[in-house]
């Protein structure tokens, strides 16, 4: 099936949706769409995975480069809606703790 990729902005963040897997044969046009959004300016970057089944490790690699080069551009990059193996595998990597929006603002600050 392959990845499609629907980008929407409002009240201030670039939503990327993706549809599909993320492997590695769809994972650098997911890897650009990222590095445009930042590099264009954009400084809260959401991934929707809400539709994506299958995330392999080129998949997750796109995710933790993107987030360290939106961070080094004093943006931010959350990842939204992983379900199932995706979700699954974002858990077993531990890569949940920083990529997943934490919608429980503050429960995390106290602990540090």
């Amino acid at each position: 099936m392959g990845l499609a990729l629907h980008t929407t902005r409002q009240d201030g963040r670039a939503t990327i949706a993706a549809r599909g897997s993320i492997d590695l044969h769809s994972s650098d046009e997911l890897r650009a769409r990222l590095a445009e959004l930042v590099d264009a300016g954009e400084r809260v970057v959401v991934v929707d995975l809400t539709a994506v089944d299958f995330c392999d490790s080129s998949g997750l690699n796109v995710l933790v480069r993107a987030y360290k080069h939106a961070r080094a551009q004093n943006a931010t990059l959350t990842v939204t809606g992983a379900y199932g193996r995706v979700e699954n595998v974002l858990r077993t990597t531990g890569l949940d703790r920083f990529l997943i929006e934490d919608t429980a603002e503050g429960a995390s600050a106290d602990g540090r």
